[in-house]
């Protein structure tokens, strides 16, 4: 494949430079035109907070344009429509691109800024007010209309109940009528939010003391480490009426433990935390708990993959995604993110790849997760992926192909998880199992996909490097 493309560009080379020279002497070949457009917006729409909004360009050449966003963390764009979705206060910076043809060069990138309308007042309001048992534990949260996080949490009621700050975890101290506060300070585009209260009435005890019943809402993930978790939990919603004294987490299947006085407890695991799940027992003055519900580990990590492609540089093919990965059930799920389109550009093209649709262990303890662009694993002419014939895309030589299952321009990437230790290095027979398949539309090679695999590649691209890191 690689000697076929190599042709080619060969090929395409030489009739360039014919027409280009019998252009230029008079012949009746026709010249190389590169005739200069350029791109003009229109009036700059209104864009409320959390709004939409349309923006519009135009190239002078008469060919459509793309959009982007310059100030994604402030507001997106639709590529072809030029819909505005806005996230938070700010500059809205949209860029218009038109890469020109036969007949037109590239036009001068232009941008637009819209100003995000913001109404400075904010106010606060409460989720409905949970349940609070005597010497129990509930969670409390309120949210700011301006989409600020709530800056802080505090009791009014501290003999009757604590607040922790940032989390709204509250535990009752004694009966009564427990007071919350939350509070929202504002920034440079938000007023201050008044104060708002929440009362959650805590009852005596009545009857005979018992154990507490069992910690809720139990979540672990890996720690600094794979041989650590932290585990996290809500007390008991019910105390037993003696004041909860503290809390064990044992490791499912048993073997280790881990004690602490509140959320949440870090637990080291003697031979690596992979294959164990977490539950958590309450003690009070009158003994122990049953054990909660037991949670799996799952953990969110960010992965970012690169293959050299000897015939595009400076550009290479590169996957920035994440994952979550589940260390009890050795498992990874919702790989997703961007594969970059080397032979396009500047800028480069992204292919979003939303579909995790195969995931096999490769017998080292290692996972080979894959994911797509479509709901389908059909990517290469001949049906699924790698395998295909030399990298033609699915539904090949029919153009365009909608009949065909999964559509044409399908595209996918595997990456190499490491179950027992994710963020270890990847020495490299791992990185070379690490394989790229891109037919989505927009690229140079006609109905030749790129691909990048260890000795075979449409274009000779390989994989060169993995990382991995928390989220």
């Amino acid at each position: 494949m690689h000697n076929r493309f190599s042709m080619f560009i060969a090929g395409a080379v030489l009739s360039s430079l014919v027409a280009l020279l019998t252009g230029c002497g008079g012949g009746d070949g026709p010249a190389i035109k590169a005739i200069p457009q350029f791109i003009q917006f229109g009036a700059p729409p209104t864009l409320a907070l959390n709004g939409t909004a349309t923006v519009t360009a135009t190239a002078s050449s008469g060919l459509p344009v793309s959009y982007s966003s310059v100030a994604p963390e402030v507001c997106a764009v639709n590529e072809a429509t030029g819909q505005v979705n806005n996230f938070n206060a700010g500059t809205c910076l949209i860029a218009a691109d038109q890469p020109g043809n036969n007949d037109f060069a590239p036009a001068p990138q232009a941008t637009q800024s819209l100003v995000v309308a913001v109404n400075p007042a904010q106010t606060l309001q409460w989720a409905p007010p949970p349940a609070l048992a005597l010497f129990g534990q509930a969670l409390v949260s309120a949210t700011a209309s301006s989409g600020l996080p709530v800056m802080s949490y505090s009791s009014k009621t501290p003999a009757l109940c604590t607040v922790h700050s940032t989390s709204g975890l509250v535990t009752s101290l004694t009966s009564g009528d427990c007071t919350i506060a939350a509070d929202q300070s504002g920034d440079s585009h938000f007023d201050p939010a008044p104060q708002v209260l929440q009362i959650l009435p805590v009852a005596a005890w009545s009857g005979p003391l018992t154990v507490p019943g069992a910690p809720t809402e139990v979540a672990a993930t890996l720690g600094a480490t794979a041989d650590s978790a932290v585990v996290r939990f809500l007390g008991p919603a019910s105390s037993g009426g003696s004041p909860v004294t503290g809390y064990t987490v044992v490791s499912v299947p048993a073997g280790f433990s881990s004690s602490g006085a509140a959320s949440p407890v870090v637990v080291a695991c003697p031979s690596g935390c992979a294959g164990y799940g977490f539950a958590v027992v309450a003690s009070n003055a009158i003994g122990n708990s049953v054990p909660s519900a037991a949670a799996d580990l799952l953990t969110g990590f960010k992965v970012t993959a690169r293959f050299f492609e000897p015939d595009t540089q400076p550009n290479d093919t590169i996957f920035t995604g994440s994952f979550f990965l589940n260390s009890t059930r050795l498992t990874v799920s919702g790989l997703s993110g961007q594969l970059t389109e080397s032979m396009t550009g500047p800028p480069m093209l992204t292919v979003p790849l939303v579909y995790q649709l195969a995931s096999s262990g490769d017998g080292q303890g290692g996972l080979l997760v894959s994911s797509f662009s479509l709901n389908t694993t059909n990517v290469f002419a001949g049906g699924g992926f790698p395998t295909g014939s030399e990298g033609l895309y699915y539904g090949w030589p029919t153009t365009p192909n909608p009949g065909a299952p999964g559509g044409v321009g399908n595209s996918y990437v595997t990456i190499y998880v490491n179950s027992a230790n994710p963020l270890a290095p990847l020495d490299q027979s791992h990185v070379n199992k690490l394989v790229y398949g891109d037919c989505a539309p927009g690229g140079m090679m006609g109905d030749t996909c790129m691909t990048g695999y260890v000795g075979w590649g449409t274009m000779g691209g390989y994989p060169v490097s993995q990382t991995i890191t928390r989220q």
